[in-house]
């Protein structure tokens, strides 16, 4: 009777922390329900430090955000296992395509590596995007900064390298002022 007991127990521990682990990644990837227009987002006062980011490309590159210094930018933050993030993809990649001038810059989080997400992108609908990578912990302490994470998230940084913009959810890269807004959003920030 008692080692039955055991078990139910553990069973009941063991489902309230899936549970809870399932909680927070629907809160944390399922936040938005529409597509969110880029004319939506203002460049607001800094709204963190600089970000400063290690990620990793095919093979084998390294690189750390800013690139570019003193040029502002779209960080775009998806993950190959998140619902929305898949969804909106397919326009992102479209996006750049039409306009590889455009500074936005998609990093998967907790992905896998690069190789990896290449191999992903023809499920995704999303041939051709450029692949970055990194690992979320590595991210978390600039996003938890600014508010609660969910993915997807595009983020406005400026010429200083500080968030002045956020997009909580996906974005409606697919508009036809997508390019013209992207465009005025890096120039109200240089």
């Amino acid at each position: 009777m008692i080692r039955n007991w055991k078990k139910i127990r553990t069973c009941a521990v063991l489902a309230g922390w899936l549970s809870v682990a399932a909680a927070g990644l629907w809160h944390n990837c399922v936040r938005a329900e529409a597509l969110q227009s880029l004319q939506e987002l203002e460049p607001e006062p800094a709204l963190s430090a600089p970000v400063t980011l290690a990620i990793a490309g095919l093979g084998g590159t390294k690189a750390s955000l800013p690139m570019k210094a003193g040029k502002p930018y779209m960080l775009h933050l998806w993950a190959t296992w998140c619902t929305p993030c898949r969804e909106e993809l397919p326009q992102l990649a479209a996006f750049l395509d039409r306009n590889p001038d455009l500074p936005v810059i998609p990093v998967a989080l907790d992905s896998g590596s690069p190789e990896h997400v290449q191999a992903a992108l023809p499920r995704l609908h999303a041939e051709g995007l450029p692949v970055w990578t990194a690992e979320r912990q590595a991210v978390d302490p600039f996003l938890k900064s600014l508010r609660e994470p969910g993915l997807p998230m595009t983020l406005l940084i400026d010429a200083q390298g500080q968030v002045r913009a956020i997009s909580d959810g996906g974005v409606e890269w697919k508009d036809a002022a997508a390019a013209s807004t992207v465009r005025s959003l890096l120039h109200q920030v240089e």
